[in-house]
């Protein structure tokens, strides 16, 4: 695994902050929120960052909240706590119904909605050194190699399937992002 340095900015804006100079220095950063999926990739050299940058100490970014009539659903919230949630589970029920589908506990207790909506494919071919598409070859193998857990109805030029198990609720639902 490739050395990298943490840091734990203590809000969003110390965040941006940290990512912008890493930039300026001709770094790479990538945010963690769980980070079952990031360090996983970071582990396998798929993803290499210089800086690795920690949101879980910020805080009510793992909260749900209503205003003015909407309800806000922090990015951090674990899995979890977003399937287990009153309001979510009695207006939105099929986010805490895919909430609830993810993985296993132990990956729910850990893992953000954020997370679950970023994650990157879990292609075999992008996951195991493939110059793909994904990874910024010119081919996507799954077409006529192991192709079980992707969509080849044509499209294209990636089959990849989206591995969220919340992004298809939150679609449904029309739900609106805020990214900083």
């Amino acid at each position: 695994m490739k050395t990298f340095s943490n840091a734990n900015p203590r809000d969003l804006k110390q965040a941006v902050s940290l990512a912008s100079k890493a930039r300026r220095d001709g770094k790479t950063a990538s945010f963690a929120g769980g980070g079952s999926d990031l360090l996983g990739m970071v582990k396998e050299r798929i993803v290499s960052p210089d800086v690795l940058i920690h949101l879980s100490g910020i805080k009510g970014l793992d909260q749900v909240q209503v205003v003015t009539g909407n309800v806000r659903i922090g990015g951090q919230i674990t899995l979890d706590s977003l399937s287990r949630h009153a309001l979510i589970a009695s207006k939105y029920a099929v986010l805490a119904e895919a909430a609830a589908s993810v993985a296993t506990p132990q990956i729910r207790n850990a893992g953000t909605l954020a997370g679950n909506v970023c994650q990157r494919p879990w292609c075999w071919y992008f996951r195991n050194g493939f110059k793909c598409y994904k990874a910024g070859g010119n081919e996507c193998f799954s077409v006529t190699g192991e192709n079980q857990f992707h969509a080849i109805f044509g499209g294209g030029p990636s089959f990849i399937v989206h591995p969220s198990d919340t992004a298809p609720a939150l679609v449904a639902l029309d739900a609106k992002f805020r990214i900083t």
